[in-house]
């Protein structure tokens, strides 16, 4: 059995559910930079680089003003935006009537040594320009997007955040990091978007057990061994986009319940590579596999083969499958490190 972050009381049980409708943490923050360049991102108006922010150690004390790349924390998250685009910047989104999207590449990480942190960016986010009018995010934009849900300790997520129905000519943008389930008077961090600051990149410091290929990791009823991955540029049927590749994950599940067993692949696996960015599994992908499915169902006391796959930046590494063997309970949560 797993050696997983103790859970106590109703939170071993939080619905994931809830996460949809919880701040991006109970955030009381104060501005934390580290020494580092910054870079410019191609494709973004202003802001660090995506695939190459500067990495460095965090600096003693802390900044009054955080900006792009610098990392505000408190004693359950650390989270930095990276850079910031509007719509001319990406293909997939256009102004209209003067009104257009503003996309914020921010990652969070959870920093708590034992227990699982719930992250979302619908309610803990929130744009404000020079005029102090303010803007949410939307479930539209650019992927891969900030992924909601629960973090192991040390797991990072990182993504777009799209806010909708900003003037193109909006100025004085801001970030808000606004708790909502703390008590009143809980702090707000803001982080300026339209300076640089010096920081670093947020990668995945695991406190939980990554398994290797082979390895079988179990939670309740379900026994679940990753056992081997491939890459495949596609075929006749279907091919990922220009630089990219699909990444295919052959499993083996076994059910030592007395229940019949469902896992929804869809929904309960994912890859994540090293800063925290999330790829759903690929229904371009499993049109190339065999044996791919988007879910798979288990007889009591028997087990299956399957198999997933995924569209990734082609080479990138490392990369781990994500596997949340119980879709509502929070606790079910594994890694395998694939390369």
């Amino acid at each position: 059995m797993d050696s997983m972050p103790s859970q106590t009381g109703g939170r071993s049980r939080r619905r994931y559910l809830s996460s949809l409708v919880s701040a991006v943490g109970a955030l009381s923050l104060a501005g934390c930079a580290a020494d580092g360049d910054s870079a410019t991102e191609s494709g973004t108006s202003t802001g660090s680089a995506s695939a190459a922010t500067p990495t460095a150690t965090a600096s003693a004390g802390g900044t009054e003003d955080p900006a792009l790349g610098d990392v505000v924390e408190d004693d359950r998250f650390a989270l930095v935006a990276y850079s910031v685009g509007r719509s001319a910047d990406f293909e997939s989104l256009e102004a209209y009537d003067g009104e257009g999207h503003i996309v914020v590449d921010v990652a969070v990480q959870n920093t708590q040594e034992s227990e699982y942190a719930s992250v979302s960016y619908y309610r803990g986010l929130t744009l404000r320009d020079g005029e102090s009018r303010e803007y949410g995010p939307t479930v539209v934009g650019p992927t891969p997007r900030l992924q909601a849900g629960e973090l192991v300790p040390g797991e990072v997520a990182r993504g777009f955040v799209t806010f909708e129905s900003v003037p193109v000519d909006a100025t004085g943008l801001t970030l808000d990091i606004m708790p909502t389930t703390e008590t009143a008077g809980a702090d707000t961090a803001t982080i300026s978007l339209e300076s640089d600051g010096t920081g670093r990149t947020l990668t995945h410091d695991f406190a939980v057990p990554v398994h290797e290929l082979g390895e079988t990791t179990e939670y309740e009823d379900t026994r679940f061994t990753a056992t081997e991955v491939r890459t495949s540029t596609g075929g006749d049927t279907a091919s990922p986009g220009p630089g990219n590749e699909f990444v295919v994950v052959d499993f083996t599940v076994e059910n030592t319940g007395s229940d019949e067993l469902f896992l929804n692949n869809a929904i309960q696996t994912s890859v994540k590579d090293n800063e925290g960015r999330t790829y759903d599994l690929s229904q371009t992908a499993l049109r190339t596999i065999d044996d791919g499915a988007g879910s798979i169902t288990v007889d009591p006391d028997s087990e299956q083969q399957g198999a997933v796959g995924f569209e990734v930046e082609a080479g990138v590494e490392p990369l781990y499958l994500v596997i949340d063997l119980d879709d509502v309970w929070v606790g079910g949560r594994r890694f395998y490190q694939l390369r």
